[in-house]
């Protein structure tokens, strides 16, 4: 019996330990079965999320990488089998309590799940190290082009390449006239600097804009440079917002060619680099304006070629052989390289067209048409012509006018603002202007415009000129290339003899015959369109025909300056329209009665007409619209009333001062002869107001003047810019101190035949003074005699700190710059004109900034060399003209 229980017991004891075992096997196994459904969990969460980064950055149209493809793929896979093992233990295990219908088949399903929880870890370590799920775009890094010619264009190449560098700079724009080689400059640094570069750099696309274009055009060029696909229906702010994606995540090289209009980067979708960074936007453009508006933080202007490089490019295009070549076409050929005026297009065009010619007539014929009509030379009105007419296709029609007044002066003539102020108030675009100062900012802004545009080129601060290859184009469309050769009359400096006949006058609008020898005009030309009439600068012209100006009607402006005409014939009555009548250095003696039906006139200059002595009284106030009255260094028999000594022939100055009190009159550049003229001159506020030129001579009973003083050059003179004395013999500057501020504008300071004066310098004014002229004074023994100053006389003083230009000429007795041992300092003076002043031995002056000295040889060898001062200035003589 004791056997029998002992072996219940020892049955039901294996029993146990089996159920003990089973039953932490399938509690164990339950826990492998919940850890693999957390770990399915996550990984499908963390699938979903590179999911959604792939798909994002699909849509930047990157690559998704293979690695996490794969790593998809992969938790695909054991989402299948967690799925499988998951159902296969849920079979497994549905008896009472859980227990295996078979336990022993239990054990490979454990082994499949603990092997699922081995690559579920796996997997979810591979997902840590992705830095990115996605590659850059597979696109062309850079697209090089045939490298064209860049003979003088290497400074240029330099300062593009020295900018692109800098890692402080993102937007660069070169800007200059057109044909001037932008696009060869954006070429080449395109080749070189993306080659030399492209370590740095994931992509360099280049651009070229068409002249009219718009943002979703410069869009689908992007995204076929960057391999995008195009959707026609996606809208514009779509695609932008894809371009943005993309080339933020770039190193870029943008170079857009041909910017006409300021682009919106944001529009567009072109991010703005911000630096330090390598990524660079550069850009050509002929309007300067573009670049500062595009936020160019550096600009490069491309101007034409000097001369020697513009005959290099020209020499290597024509295939001249300098030891080969005929001696007498290669001086044609300088002249022809000269014509073309340094623009490369211009150079290559012509050298191409002369690289077969061999015959001296061939050349010759050739420079004749480039004169007279360039148009016709093959190719130039496709490679030179049309590349420069889209600037001028781009203005309004008032600056379209506005540029054509350079295009009637002869090549290479200088306009100031001043001439074309005067100018553009007679054609009509600056008018009703408050003050002389509102017209000459309008005539500046419209110049700006013209630079901006690069139909104009800036040679000072005051003076402008027009390039003869835009000059050429102009008068090539107003002509039609020659089919209406008469609209525009130009025959500006051509050396006529005489004027073309009247049936070439018939159709014209513009008529330009200056600078010529023209003796005889046309009795009657029946003109009625002319707007513009030129006559200036022909000496032999001495006689108008009466019936000249019958038929007329419609002409504004009337320049006859420096002509020898001594009288207008009384038809100058015809011309009611006129609104600019300009007789300056003419040898009129008298005006006709017949200019008070000038009803529309604006301007009227007779500047430096010396011989005009009688001017009918009631003519002037007749002129209702006269704004500017120039009559500087020209009549001076102005009348006051009341004063006996002035009464008979002469106008009254009161009369003139009627035209102020219309506030018409702005400008009034006078002289004065007597002193009671210019008393009364001096007290009208109206008329003391509208000077800016004033020129007194001769002033009987006027040895000594004060400048400024109470009695004359008070507060009233206040807008005054130029002063020219005359005949005086104690000049004293700065000698009222009540009134010092009174000349604050005053700029130009002229000292002309004073035998007798003595120059004082008393006190200090005229501190904006800008150019200093004394000539023809025997007295003046040094030029700055400075009194009542409480400086040390051997001290270095300032008298005049903007001071630009000194003139002495015909100073005999003239042997020191300052007086005694002290120093004047000049600290604005560039340039300094010697002229006769033999006893002028030593420069005791102060100026860092003088850039040269003209003068004669021989006063220039006699020079106290020993002078340590004046051997400082040694380098910067030159002789004078």
């Amino acid at each position: 019996m004791a056997t029998i229980i002992a072996g219940i017991t020892a049955l039901f004891n294996t029993l146990k330990d089996c159920c003990f075992q089973s039953s932490n096997y399938i509690v164990s196994f339950e826990g492998i079965i919940s850890s693999l459904a957390v770990e399915l969990v996550q990984l499908k969460n963390k699938s979903e999320d590179i999911n959604r980064q792939i798909e994002a950055a699909k849509r930047d149209e990157l690559n998704p990488k293979q690695e996490v493809l794969g790593w998809l793929k992969s938790v695909e896979d054991f989402t299948s089998e967690a799925e499988n093992i998951n159902t296969a233990y849920r079979r497994m295990f549905k008896c009472l309590c859980n227990f295996p219908v078979n336990l022993c088949s239990s054990y490979p399903l454990r082994n499949r799940a603990e092997a699922a929880l081995t690559v579920a870890a796996d997997l979810k370590r591979k997902a840590g190290e992705f830095a990115d799920v996605a590659d850059d775009l597979e696109v062309d890094r850079l697209f090089k082009m045939p490298n064209p010619q860049t003979v003088g264009m290497d400074t240029a190449v330099e300062a593009l390449l020295g900018h692109a560098r800098d890692d402080d700079v993102s937007i660069i724009g070169i800007h200059g006239m057109g044909a001037v080689g932008k696009t060869t400059l954006l070429i080449r640094f395109n080749n070189d600097f993306a080659e030399k570069e492209l370590n740095n750099l994931d992509v360099v696309i280049y651009v070229d804009l068409p002249t009219e274009y718009n943002a979703e055009e410069l869009q689908k060029s992007l995204f076929d440079r960057l391999k995008l696909t195009w959707k026609d229906e996606e809208p514009q702010r779509n695609r932008a917002g894809r371009l943005f994606r993309v080339l933020s995540k770039m190193r870029f090289l943008l170079l857009l060619d041909n910017v006409w209009e300021p682009l919106n980067c944001q529009i567009l979708g072109i991010p703005l680099p911000q630096p330090p960074c390598k990524s660079k936007i550069v850009f050509a453009t002929r309007m300067e304006e573009v670049c500062s508006r595009m936020g160019a933080e550096k600009t490069i202007k491309l101007e034409c070629l000097p001369e020697e490089a513009a005959w290099d490019l020209f020499r290597f295009n024509a295939k001249l052989d300098l030891a080969g070549t005929d001696r007498r076409i290669l001086d044609l050929a300088r002249i022809l390289v000269r014509q073309c005026a340094g623009l490369p297009a211009a150079l290559i065009t012509m050298a191409q067209t002369m690289a077969t010619k061999r015959k001296i007539e061939e050349w010759r014929h050739v420079l004749i048409t480039m004169e007279e009509a360039p148009f016709q030379l093959p190719r130039m009105e496709e490679n030179v012509y049309h590349p420069l007419k889209l600037s001028y296709d781009h203005l309004n029609d008032t600056l379209l006018t506005c540029a054509s007044y350079f295009a009637l002066v002869p090549e290479g003539y200088r306009l100031s603002k001043y001439q074309v102020n005067w100018l553009w108030i007679g054609e009509g675009f600056i008018n009703d202007s408050e003050t002389w100062l509102e017209s000459v900012d309008k005539a500046s802004y419209l110049l700006g415009m013209l630079l901006a545009a690069s139909l104009i080129q800036r040679i000072d601060d005051e003076f402008f000129k027009m390039h003869p290859m835009v000059r050429s184009m102009i008068l090539g469309m107003q002509c039609d290339c020659g089919k209406k050769e008469s609209k525009w009359l130009i025959r500006a400096g051509h050396g006529l003899e005489e004027a073309p006949g009247a049936e070439k006058w018939r159709i014209s609008e513009r008529i330009s015959l200056g600078w010529n020898n023209i003796a005889l005009l046309p009795d009657e030309p029946q003109c009625p369109d002319l707007i513009y009439l030129l006559l200036q600068n022909n000496h032999p012209l001495k006689n108008i025909p009466d019936e000249f100006f019958s038929h007329m009607p419609r002409l504004k402006v009337l320049d006859l300056q420096n002509s020898s005409i001594k009288e207008l014939p009384p038809g100058i009555g015809n011309l009611s329209q006129l609104r600019l009548l300009d007789l300056s250095s003419t040898r009129i003696a008298s005006l006709p009665r017949e200019i008070q039906a000038l009803v529309n006139l604006r301007v009227l200059r007779m500047t430096s007409t010396t011989h005009l002595r009688s001017i009918p009284g009631d003519a002037i106030p007749c002129l209702h619209q006269l704004q500017w009255l120039d009559m500087f260094n020209s009549y001076s028999g102005w009348r006051v009333v009341g004063d006996q000594q002035l009464d008979g022939e002469g106008i009254l100055l009161d009369e003139v001062e009627s035209l102020k009190k219309l506030k018409k009159l702005k400008v009034l550049n006078i002289t004065m002869s007597s002193v009671a003229a210019l008393r009364r001159l001096c007290e009208s506020q109206r008329l003391a107001a509208a000077v800016y030129c004033l020129q007194i001579e001769g002033c009987g009973g006027l040895a000594s003047l004060d400048i400024p003083s109470t009695f004359c050059l008070g507060e009233n003179i206040h807008n005054v810019a130029l002063i020219r004395l005359h005949d005086l013999e104690e000049v004293i500057i700065g000698g009222d101190l009540q009134v010092l501020n009174a000349l604050s504008c005053l700029e130009y300071l002229r000292l002309l035949a004073l035998p007798k004066a003595k120059i004082i310098w008393k006190n200090r004014c005229l501190e904006n003074l800008l150019e200093l002229e004394i000539e023809d004074c025997n007295a003046i023994d040094r030029l700055m005699k400075v009194v009542n100053n409480a400086t040390n006389s051997t001290e270095t003083i300032t008298i005049f700190p903007r001071l630009r230009k000194i003139v002495l000429r015909k100073l005999p007795e003239l042997e020191n710059l300052s007086d005694g041992d002290q120093v004047i300092a000049f600290p604005s003076l560039k340039t300094m004109e010697v002229r006769n002043c033999p006893k002028l031995k030593k420069l005791t002056l102060a100026a860092e900034n003088l850039t040269e000295i003209k003068c004669d040889r021989e006063w220039q060898d006699e020079l106290d060399w020993s002078d340590e001062r004046t051997l400082s200035f040694q380098e910067l003589f030159k002789q004078a003209d």
